[in-house]
């Protein structure tokens, strides 16, 4: 009878389980990645000036003029008060609106607007 191998030792020689484990650390890099990086998407002042509900008025750049695609993801998070070229003015927008939307890898910079816009 031949010597028995681990459950460990034959897993590791799966071409399946190993194809799914790179595919699994490249989706969990990719979300490692998406956090870092939306540490640094945020201004200062955002959400200092908050209403009666807790939101806020943002102004989120993008490196483009935004599509549908990009308006109809924004209006998820927030309304709609305009756009400036590459700039999308949203108003009502949670916290955790502002973290959605600073994971998304298209977004460039969230500002507080500035007072009287």
């Amino acid at each position: 009878m031949p010597p028995r191998t681990s459950l460990p030792r034959r897993a590791a020689k799966s071409p399946t389980l190993r194809k799914l484990s790179v595919v699994i650390a490249i989706v969990l890099a990719y979300q490692i990645w998406l956090s870092v990086q939306a540490g640094g998407k945020v201004g200062p002042g955002v959400g200092a000036d908050r209403d009666e509900r807790g939101r806020f008025p943002v102004d989120v750049e993008l490196g483009f003029a935004p599509e549908r695609y990009h308006i109809l993801r924004l209006q998820k998070h927030g309304r709609i008060a305009g756009t400036d070229g590459q700039v999308v003015h949203l108003r009502g927008v949670a916290p955790a609106g502002v973290d959605a939307l600073a994971r998304e890898y298209w977004i460039k910079h969230i500002e507080a607007p500035e007072r009287g816009s």
